[in-house]
């Protein structure tokens, strides 16, 4: 550095020192003009260099026209909407709006071989829904992008593919591998301690219920669509000792089993079901099997001991379901599919221990919530036709006043406007008629679920008194009539006020 500033001192004194003071100060201000341009220029051609780098990826003169034309017809109707953020053609080079200059790619062996990879792990999955991660892959693995790089972006061998594939059939088949004796033992543990520890929170009097030899209290609750009973199901859930058998012939869609075959065959299956005997009811385990949150989320204890254990498919095996069905004294079946008359023959068997409670809502308040909450109810007839809804209710009503006089301990029917308006007291009422124990926990729960709304089609949250009534909002006034029409005995009978008589 010291030669460097002496020989500068020295051009100062030779150059500057002897011209005049005037001279002196015109000569130092173009040299800083000078200077200044000079910087300019090379932070100028500094930034160009930035953005036309020189590369492998720099197209060497003027893009061909078929080169262009090929690119932006490889684009998807999708990516025609994005064009303008995509690549563009300019100084013959391929640009990212961002100015770097990019490679136009197109349809060559590396991105057909990365489609077949990643096809392959589509089907070692089974994806192939719209939102299924392989669905990204083979995304960005699409011609014409310049993005031949699945998974993660980059470049990929084959030999990583192969390996990924693998892996992803490995996790698929334990996904759907069906537990074995182990695990159904594991998982069975699980449940085991959880019903004993809600045991010893129980009062003396809902313990009798685990004595030895005791029969199970087994209970039936009858209703149809949109009557309440799933929130008065998972109300009776919230006793330890019951194990929810919800909907056992959902299987049947939407219709209703009256008589004939159809009649018999649930009969079967309800006392199976009843007595824990899951073996040969391979239809149901298959339904449940595909809809899991649906038919195992309302028996907790045990699906959370499934999901929890060491292969949640325990919980699709008949073996382990009649085992943990035996843990609880209490056997709830709710159905919205079977009519009241083919309830006698439990009932009629004293030994089983059977006690029904028919649950019925204003046929108006039915309609109107079945109009206004689902879509799979207006294709049929079962469910979308007043006439045929008033027509099961007046059986059901003449069959209950049967069983009423016939089987007084073991049977009642329950109005859903009672448990809407006074949800506390009525369940209170209806687990003493059952012999369950009102607890803290159940209070609870009645609390939480009866005092805000959550308008989901399945959800149990509501506000249960603004409930009773909504119907007359909800319905057009000639659709009342209509439904008045079809239901007037039975709306006598229940003692219901009709609307513009």
């Amino acid at each position: 550095m010291r030669p460097f500033t002496a020989t500068t001192r020295l051009l100062r004194r030779v150059l500057i020192g002897s011209l005049a003071p005037r001279t002196r100060q015109t000569v130092r201000t173009a040299v800083i003009a000078l200077v200044s341009a000079l910087a300019l220029v090379a932070i100028f051609h500094l930034a160009r260099l930035a953005e036309h780098p020189v590369s492998e990826n720099v197209v060497d003169g003027p893009a061909p026209k078929e080169r262009q034309h090929q690119y932006h017809h490889q684009l998807s109707e999708e990516e025609e909407d994005e064009e303008e953020d995509g690549p563009w053609v300019a100084d013959g080079i391929l640009k990212a709006h961002n100015g770097k200059a990019v490679s136009p790619q197109g349809p060559n062996d590396e991105w057909q071989e990365a489609r077949v990879l990643a096809e392959q792990m589509a089907a070692a999955v089974g994806a192939e829904g719209p939102g299924s991660p392989v669905q990204d892959i083979l995304a960005r693995s699409r011609p014409g992008t310049g993005r031949v790089r699945p998974i993660l972006n980059v470049p990929v061998g084959r030999d990583i593919m192969d390996h990924d594939i693998q892996r992803l059939r490995k996790m698929s088949r334990s996904q759907t591998r069906p537990a074995n004796a182990t695990e159904v033992t594991q998982t069975l543990e699980l449940v085991r301690r959880k019903v004993e520890g809600d045991r010893k929170k129980m009062s003396s009097k809902t313990l009798r219920l685990w004595s030895p030899g005791e029969v199970p209290l087994r209970v039936l609750l009858v209703t149809t669509w949109r009557s309440g009973s799933t929130f008065l199901g998972q109300v009776l859930a919230t006793h330890p000792g019951v194990f929810n058998h919800y909907e056992p012939f959902s299987p049947l869609g939407v219709r209703q089993v009256r008589s004939g075959r159809d009649a018999f065959q649930a009969q079967q299956m309800l006392h199976r079901l009843m007595d824990c005997q899951y073996a040969g009811q391979d239809d149901y385990l298959n339904y449940t099997r595909a809809h899991a949150e649906d038919m195992l989320g309302h028996n907790k204890g045990v699906w959370d001991a499934c999901r929890q254990g060491p292969n949640v498919n325990a919980c699709f095996n008949a073996s382990f379901l009649s085992e943990a069905c035996q843990m609880f004294p209490i056997q709830l079946v709710k159905t919205v599919r079977l009519r009241l008359n083919l309830t006698q023959l439990f009932l009629n068997d004293e030994r089983m221990n059977v006690k029904v409670v028919f649950l019925v809502r204003d046929p108006r308040g039915t309609m109107s919530s079945r109009y206004s909450s689902v879509s799979w109810c207006t294709d049929n007839t079962d469910c979308s036709s007043p006439e045929v809804l008033c027509s099961d209710l007046q059986g059901d009503l003449k069959v209950a006043t049967a069983l009423g006089k016939l089987y007084p301990d073991r049977f009642t029917m329950l109005k859903y406007e009672d448990l809407a308006l006074d949800p506390n007291q009525t369940i209170k009422n209806l687990m003493d008629f059952l012999g369950m124990e009102f607890s803290a926990e159940t209070a609870r729960f009645v609390q939480e679920n009866t005092q805000q709304n959550n308008n989901s089609p399945w959800s149990i949250k509501r506000k249960s008194a603004d409930r009773v009534s909504l119907w007359k909002k909800q319905l057009p006034l000639q659709e009342i009539h209509t439904i008045q029409n079809a239901c007037e005995s039975v709306l006598k009978t229940l003692e219901y006020e009709l609307v513009g008589q």
